[in-house]
């Protein structure tokens, strides 16, 4: 407890007081005569501004006073009266007497003060009537009362009503209950009993000016009304013990030693009268009570006047109750450790500052003798708090709570991390610094430290967020606290959950030496890898991930991760990748290809040629399912790469067939050639005439065929598929698929078998016997009737052998005679065609030439309604219709706009 208000004795005097009601430094008495009385309180003493002797016949039970239009609201003899205060010498001059709240028996009422775009302020007064059994609302307007048409039926008659803006919270003498008026009907929400055992009259006060203060037994309930809107569709708050009204509400009960008989809020405190005492109590805090003042036992009202500012009142006499000055009050909070009630106290005189605009120039007075201090000096002195009650929460090992308050303090987060001496980097030898202090937090040990490593790194990530913002927007030189931070949540993350290590270091962060110390501490190789990615220390990575290949039990044991590591690098990297990729082919190749290969955009756009290079260079055994993988796979059209793959597979082809001439087993000859003569035949991306001049003339002559078909040289193409090969189907084929390009290809087909040579076309190569020395016949006659009308007789003839018999040839000659006869008949068709259109173009033009047409100095063009000169050039349409050069210039040039 400490002393936060100090009680003065205002007046003793025979009059009765009834109701009581204050504003700034005046407290306005009304009494059970009628009277009206208004005292001012001031350093000065007590002096009485104005008496109204016989403002009514009946008691003045109710007042309210609204500061900023100087109005006073009276309830006497159960109707609202409404008084001028404003000036001295009317002593509560009549303005209104509202009839229509005759039977009035409480009002509670709602001001808002709005201020415009031309910087005018108007205050908005509505009024809620307590009639019997019901609510009936009222606004001030032009000096009186209105009627809101707006009224409510209650279940009973109201003991107590409190409006905060869509919402009018009703007492009754058992229960108490919510109204939402915010929508066309209003909407009731029961809250809970007045009391769990004996009936009580209801209390209820505006906190904090949006929330409700509602008494129950000995708890106050703090109720946000926000949750009682309509669209919330809320249900009521559970009855019975006070801790079920804490599901609904971010307050938990306040308790006080005995039932609340009256209560006020004066920021931040809560002033409430109780059976032998009024007691001032915080809502924060675990002892919420501050002060108890027993000499006030005797108290009937309570009223807030101003920020530090209470009247009370017993039947005929009345106090003032003034808060004590800030500073001292926080001296005493601090030397109790009471941190939350000292932040509370210095935070309440930061508030709303339209809380003065309504009040007297006294006002201000006693607002400064509260405190003196300027707002800089109070956020300094609100951080310092929050830095104390930071360190000794803690002390008392209470870790969540004080990261919270050093979050509170915008403390430097190097700061905080110094209070963990194993987190703080170790000094270089001879570099260590005399100036940064020792920490005097305590020594944590097992499930202690844990926690403050879990509380630790909720701090620090906000923090890191912080300085991520400041880093991207202002561009400030923050990096350095970042790369703190990082490699202080890369320590705490292994102590509690090393899962978190990885992404933490993908961020890119942490301080490279003393983070690559503390994972060789813990032994956390992949994260020292990523580590070493993330920082472009790929050499010391790879050389890691090959000592850890083959150590036994590693996790980084094998190959794959060197792989995957090498395979993310990119082009820029191309010389590290040929380094280490070297012992992982020379160990697995298969694997060790998948560098290159592997479907990633990394690796596809490896520069090729490089790559290629270094496989002759190194390991030649790859350079065929390197070229495979590129060219089928990748859809490569390089020349030169289609190119290698060919001599390759030449090379092979040759080894493997000298292999075969001594009688080895070679079965991977047949799919390898198969490849070959594929690749020839179907890639149209490899140079023929290069290829060609590494081809051997002695072997592999089907494929050497092939590259002669691409080079045109139908002649030889023909000639070592019959004369070599004896091979008459691939010829026909050949021969078939290439008369289009050459109409005489047939007539060369049949003269190889015409003119058999008499020495190999190739030397070593012996010619087929079925084609050499003798015509073969049957053959010639096959093709001669098949292809009769492709091959011409008069080009053949003279090959044919001398004792062929005339009959053979029958058939060929008929067919080969017919054509000609169609061709020439054809011909002849087409010319007479020809010639018929010649003639009928000949007599249009000449109809065309005939036409005329007169062009006078009368005629007009249609399109500038002007003229013909004598010279000038014009256009005639087919329609007849003549216009200027530049007028028929001009509609083209718009019509190919359009």
């Amino acid at each position: 407890m400490h002393q936060a208000y100090n009680v003065h004795s205002i007046l003793k005097q025979g009059v009765q007081i009834e109701s009581i009601a204050a504003y700034g430094n005046h407290v306005i008495l009304g009494t059970r005569s009628g009277q009206l009385i208004m005292y001012s309180v001031d350093e000065r003493g007590v002096d009485m501004r104005m008496f109204n002797k016989n403002f009514s016949r009946k008691p003045i039970t109710q007042m309210e006073v609204i500061a900023a239009e100087n109005l006073l609201f009276v309830l006497t003899d159960n109707m609202i009266q409404v008084c001028d205060i404003g000036r001295l010498e009317s002593n509560f001059a009549f303005l209104h007497s509202a009839s229509d709240t005759k039977g009035c028996t409480l009002f509670t009422m709602d001001v808002d003060s709005q201020k415009s775009t031309t910087g005018e302020v108007a205050t908005f007064i509505r009024v809620c009537c307590a009639i019997r059994r019901r609510l009936v609302f009222f606004f001030w307007k032009k000096d009186q009362l209105d009627s809101l048409q707006l009224s409510i039926e209650l279940n009973d008659v109201p003991k107590s009503l409190c409006w905060v803006g869509h919402a009018v919270c009703v007492g009754y003498k058992d229960e108490y209950v919510v109204y939402d008026i915010s929508c066309n009907t209003p909407k009731k929400h029961d809250l809970f009993l007045t009391s769990s055992s004996v009936s009580r009259d209801p209390c209820i006060c505006l906190i904090r000016n949006n929330m409700l203060g509602i008494s129950k037994d000995k708890y106050l309930v703090i109720v946000d009304p926000s949750q009682y809107k309509s669209k919330d569709n809320a249900t009521s708050v559970d009855e019975g013990h006070p801790g079920g009204m804490e599901s609904k509400n971010s307050l938990p009960p306040l308790l006080w030693t005995s039932p609340l008989l009256d209560l006020v809020w004066d920021d931040p405190f809560a002033v409430g009268r109780v059976n032998n005492a009024i007691e001032v109590r915080s809502l924060v805090g675990k002892d919420t009570l501050v002060q108890s003042i027993p000499e006030l036992e005797k108290t009937r009202f309570l009223v807030h006047a101003d920020k530090g500012t209470i009247f009370a009142a017993a039947t005929s006499e009345l106090w003032c109750i003034r808060q004590v000055e800030i500073p001292i009050q926080r001296q005493q909070l601090l030397q109790q450790k009471k941190f939350q009630l000292a932040i509370e106290v210095t935070v309440s005189l930061t508030g709303n500052p339209a809380l003065l605009s309504c009040s007297s120039f006294l006002t201000l007075l006693v607002f400064q003798q509260i405190s003196d201090e300027a707002a800089e000096d109070k956020a300094q002195t609100i951080r310092q708090i929050h830095m104390l009650y930071a360190k000794e929460l803690f002390t008392n090992k209470e870790f969540a709570a004080a990261m919270k308050e050093f979050e509170k303090a915008a403390i430097d987060p190097y700061d905080v991390i110094r209070l963990f001496p194993n987190l703080v980097p170790e000094p270089k030898p001879g570099t260590e610094d005399t100036t940064v202090p020792v920490s005097t937090a305590p020594q944590l040990e097992d499930g202690d430290l844990e926690n403050a490593y879990l509380a630790l790194i909720e701090f620090l990530a906000l923090a890191r967020q912080r300085e991520v913002v400041k880093l991207r927007d202002t561009k400030s030189s923050s990096k350095s606290l970042l790369e703190i931070i990082d490699t202080t949540l890369l320590k705490c993350y292994l102590q509690t959950n090393d899962s978190l290590v990885a992404p933490l270091l993908r961020l890119n962060q942490c301080h490279l030496e003393e983070s690559e110390k503390t994972l060789k501490k813990h032994n956390k190789i992949s994260e020292l890898i990523i580590l070493y990615q993330m920082k472009g220390k790929h050499k010391e990575a790879l050389k890691l991930l090959q000592e850890q290949a083959g150590i036994e039990g590693s996790v980084l044991q094998g190959r794959k991760r060197t792989i995957r590591y090498l395979q993310e690098l990119g082009t820029d990297h191309l010389p590290l990748i040929f380094e280490f990729a070297d012992w992982v082919i020379n160990e697995h190749p298969e694997e060790g290809l998948s560098i290159f290969t592997d479907e990633l955009i990394e690796v596809e756009s490896l520069p090729r040629a490089k790559v290629l290079d270094f496989l002759i260079t190194k390991h030649k055994s790859l350079i065929i399912p390197y070229l495979e993988h590129v060219i089928t796979e990748w859809s490569d059209t390089n020349t030169l790469r289609h190119n290698v793959l060919i001599k390759q597979y030449r090379e092979q082809v040759q080894r493997l067939l000298l292999q075969q001439e001594k009688g080895e087993e070679v079965p991977e000859l047949k799919p390898l050639r198969a490849k070959l003569y594929k690749m020839l035949k179907d890639s149209n991306v490899y140079s023929p005439d290069r290829v060609l001049e590494e081809f051997p003339t002695n072997m592999l002559l089907e494929e050497r065929a092939l590259i002669l078909g691409r080079l045109k040289k139908h002649e030889k193409v023909l000639a070592i598929y019959i004369q070599v090969l004896g091979d008459v189907a691939e010829a026909r084929a050949y021969a078939e698929a290439n008369y289009e390009h050459d109409k005489t290809i047939f007539q060369t087909l049949v003269k190889s078998i015409m003119l058999p040579p008499t020495e190999p076309i190739y030397e070593g190569v012996a010619l087929h016997p079925d084609f050499s020395p003798e015509v073969n016949r049957e053959v010639l006659l096959e093709l001669l009737n098949t292809y009769a009308i492709k091959i011409d007789p008069i080009e053949i003839f003279e090959f044919l052998p001398d004792d062929m018999p005339m009959h053979l040839l029958e058939k060929y000659m008929g067919k080969a005679v017919r054509q000609k006869l169609a061709d020439k008949h054809h011909m002849q068709m087409m010319c007479g065609l020809l010639e018929a259109e010649a003639n009928r173009l000949e007599a249009a033009l000449q109809a065309k030439r005939a036409i005329s047409f007169e062009l006078n100095e009368n005629s007009v063009c249609p399109e500038c309604k002007k003229r013909f000169p004598s010279q000038s050039a014009f256009v005639r349409y087919p329609n007849g219709q003549i216009v200027h050069l530049s007028c028929h210039d001009r509609i083209a040039r718009a019509a190919a706009q359009q």
